[in-house]
């Protein structure tokens, strides 16, 4: 990583507010079932941040970004998600403050305190920061994640006063509202206030139409006239994660596979930002490469149906969204015990 694009005065803001909140040592009195927000005041984007501590394992503070991030943070605390399961890792969007010792920190870590010229001493006292986006491993923080970090961590420690003095502060009026931090300007100045915020429903992701290739289309029906039952196909993130160019992710993965023999006709590996463009043509390929293609597709994500249902459409194909594809379900089984034998 080059830090010099995260400026070393971003970076010494954030290590300034990390180590004031550590020093506060609010994970004594709050869990992280204290649930609270500050407003992103350049973007406007919630992050619901938790204080992390209560058990004595690790220290820190989790920052998750808008209602995407919010709604991991609710499948964590019910179980629905468990700690150090694989989807952990993969399907999280946030920004982390953890204190740990300095073994913990990796070479990039260490190289910023030693510009900043700083020294942390004792048992789970060295700040690390990272950024989780869906997909990715975790990361280091760009500038604009580090300075709303740091803003972050400023509130927090007024919003952890605030439980000190009275318990049941964070208690919201209504259900399903939380408290947020709000940045106001006033009399030329800007000044924070608490207010009582319901979250923003959650926005539909936005799937790609893939461009269909009218002239491919005809030719393969023109050339592969065999029709073959059914195929299931679905996509999920690898446990295994790969290098990529800017950083490193969970490969998002799809397998094809014939519902009644199980025979895999295809599976590939993309990079979580380019799914949308490389299923539908690793699709075709299979197609093409084993000259058939099935009477009917079948699917379990509705993402997966909005995509390839005009191909599908395209190529006389009948799509069905069903919840249960035995046939991929036992190859992403047996896959994921590769995998695991193997790291």
């Amino acid at each position: 990583m080059n830090i010099s694009s995260c400026p070393l005065r971003v970076w010494k803001n954030l290590y300034d507010a990390a180590t004031m909140f550590r020093e506060l040592a609010c994970w004594e009195w709050m869990s992280d079932s204290d649930l609270f927000g500050v407003q992103n005041p350049q973007n406007g984007e919630i992050g619901y941040c938790c204080v992390l501590g209560e058990l004595g394992e690790v220290f820190g503070l989790a920052v998750y970004l808008g209602t995407e991030g919010l709604e991991q943070y609710r499948k964590i605390q019910s179980g629905k998600i468990h700690r150090g399961s694989p989807e952990m890792a993969y399907s999280q969007n946030c920004l982390t403050l953890w204190f740990g010792d300095r073994s913990d920190l990796d070479k990039t870590d260490l190289q910023v305190i030693k510009e900043l010229g700083l020294k942390f001493r004792g048992k789970n006292s060295w700040p690390q920061f990272r950024s989780l986006q869906i997909g990715y491993t975790p990361w280091y923080l760009a500038e604009d994640e580090a300075s709303f970090l740091a803003l972050c961590l400023e509130q927090a420690r007024e919003i952890a006063m605030c439980v000190h003095k009275d318990p049941g502060w964070l208690a919201a009026p209504r259900k399903n509202y939380c408290v947020v931090r709000v940045s106001i300007c006033q009399d030329g100045g800007w000044k924070w206030e608490s207010h009582s915020l319901k979250p923003a429903p959650r926005t539909k992701g936005v799937v790609r139409p893939y461009p269909l290739d009218e002239l491919r289309l005809q030719r393969i029906k023109k050339t592969t006239p065999t029709r073959h039952g059914t195929w299931e196909f679905d996509g999920f993130y690898s446990p295994a994660p790969v290098q990529g160019e800017d950083r490193p992710y969970f490969p998002y993965s799809f397998l094809c596979a014939d519902h009644e023999s199980g025979f895999i006709f295809a599976t590939a590996l993309t990079e979580p930002s380019t799914w949308q463009m490389e299923f539908p043509k690793a699709f075709l390929d299979c197609i093409e490469n084993h000259h058939l293609f099935p009477n009917t597709l079948r699917l379990r994500k509705e993402e997966l149906r909005e995509l390839f249902e005009p191909l599908a459409y395209g190529l006389g194909i009948q799509v069905q969204l069903t919840k249960k594809l035995p046939a991929v379900d036992r190859a992403k089984k047996a896959l994921f015990k590769f995998l695991a034998n193997h790291r």
